[in-house]
């Protein structure tokens, strides 16, 4: 099995994940971090505090996939940083 390599783009996509998490809550979408959690399918809350400060853990495909189909959040920004936050 292939050694785990973080990249910088790998990394800004991890923090991009967290800082929806803090969008949606500001534009009270969702009201808790756990609520949250369980809407992406990440069974700990705690977990997200993790993607933010270790490199190691980082958002499934199914968690990113679920981020961007149940709230609407611009592929773009999510893996690029570009456009706004929500798709128009």
């Amino acid at each position: 099995m292939p050694v785990k390599q973080i990249t910088p783009e790998s990394r800004a996509i991890c923090l991009r994940f967290v800082r929806a998490y803090e969008e949606l809550r500001y534009r009270g979408v969702v009201k808790t971090k756990a609520e949250f959690a369980k809407e992406v399918g990440i069974r700990i809350s705690s977990n997200l505090k993790r993607m933010e400060t270790n490199p190691n853990y980082e958002p499934t495909l199914n968690s990113l996939y679920l981020l961007l189909s149940k709230f609407s959040v611009n592929p773009e920004w999510l893996f690029f940083g570009k456009g706004e936050f929500l798709e128009k």
